[in-house]
């Protein structure tokens, strides 16, 4: 619960801008449903990954959905993101999800995902949605 401060601070970086109510204590509530991994510096919080696994009814059992997830400018292109994408991921599948998927309106983002496996789902529509293709991540880490 002490990370959920900083989460809050990196959520006003990345959006520029901070609502005046509910945000800590839905992080607080992230925090305590174990949907939130930091990546940290020291001791600063650095970057974070929100993700919650439910039941979806199109694939026939749980599925992971990334809902938030962002680096600090100046911590970017060191594998920090790599390294809570592939967390996300690994905790997911370890929970029995058989899908991880997100969306994002950003190529830069996209580009990203799919660098980690993931495909692109549905036609462009603005926002993009992408799933893991969890055989060829899984065939990747073998090979690494």
């Amino acid at each position: 619960m002490r990370d959920a401060s900083a989460v809050d601070s990196l959520l006003s970086e990345w959006f520029d801008r901070k609502p005046t109510s509910g945000r800590l204590e839905s992080i607080q509530r992230g925090i305590a449903k174990r949907e939130l991994l930091v990546a940290k510096a020291g001791s600063k919080i650095i970057g974070f990954i929100h993700y919650v696994i439910h039941e979806d009814l199109i694939d026939g059992g749980p599925n992971s959905f990334i809902s938030a997830f962002y680096v600090s400018k100046v911590h970017r292109r060191a594998g920090v993101g790599t390294l809570l994408l592939e967390a996300a991921i690994e905790d997911s599948l370890e929970s029995g999800a058989v899908g991880v998927e997100t969306s994002t309106i950003h190529a830069l983002a996209k580009r990203s995902y799919e660098k980690h496996h993931f495909k692109q789902t549905i036609g462009d529509i603005g926002e993009v949605f992408l799933e893991l293709d969890i055989p060829e991540y899984l065939q990747a880490k073998r090979d690494a």
